[in-house]
């Protein structure tokens, strides 16, 4: 094996990315970076500043806080990346329906977009890395050794977003969260910068009926193929 490979793995909300991600970074020790979580902190920042109001957001004012913090991760024992704001683990936080309901905000934004991708770049470092995101294939690695696009339908993928939350956002509705998902496709797919696309060199997978670990084996199929013919 080569001694860095990256994997891109692209694909709209709750398309189960980050789920099959960590597992094929576990299969092959690779690093995994969750791209989404780094969106999700610095959206967790603007809402604990109040500067997200009214659908606008105080970017000036954020892009100075991120100046003068520090967001990091730490590795546990499956190589698998928790996110840190100034040394304190924010993963618990960022996973709620309020981040959900916002992030698409902070990610249009080219100022954060630049300032995730410096993390993006760092972290990926001389190390072989699964990253997945929106743009991981298309902008942060267009030279990715391997890229994957995951898809579903909206009805599908909101079922697994609201089975994930409904735990414990007990009174959140299942149309809520389709509504969210349906507003946040829009955004991811029209934004300015970076847009949500399908780099045409990538692998598309809908996971429509497929399981997480059919999936998860579908990639690791054609990871270990390639590398075995290389």
């Amino acid at each position: 094996m080569k001694k860095k490979v990256i994997v891109a793995i692209d694909g709209p909300s709750s398309s189960g990315k980050s789920t099959i991600a960590k597992l094929v970074a576990k299969h092959f020790n690779f690093t995994y970076v969750d791209s989404g979580s780094i969106y999700r902190a610095i959206t967790y920042i603007a809402i604990k500043n109040n500067l997200i109001k009214t659908g606008d957001i105080d970017v000036v004012s954020l892009i100075d806080l991120l100046n003068n913090c520090s967001i990091s991760f730490s590795f546990n024992s499956d190589n698998q990346n928790i996110i840190k704001l100034d040394g304190v683990s924010v993963e618990n936080e960022i996973r709620t329906f309020e981040i959900s309901n916002n992030v698409s905000l902070i990610a249009e934004k080219n100022e954060i977009r630049k300032y995730v991708l410096k993390i993006q770049k760092d972290i990926s470092n001389n190390k072989s890395v699964v990253m997945d995101g929106r743009d991981i294939g298309s902008v942060v690695f267009p030279n990715a050794d391997f890229k994957f696009f995951l898809d579903a339908s909206i009805d599908v993928r909101a079922s697994r977003r609201w089975n994930e939350l409904k735990s414990i956002e007990k009174d959140l509705k299942f149309k809520e969260v389709k509504k969210d998902l349906l507003k946040r496709d829009k955004k991811d797919v029209n934004r300015k910068y970076s847009p949500l696309i399908r780099s045409k060199d990538s692998i598309l997978i809908n996971s429509n009926e497929l399981e997480i670990s059919e999936v998860v084996d579908i990639i690791i199929d054609i990871i270990e193929t390639e590398i075995k013919i290389k």
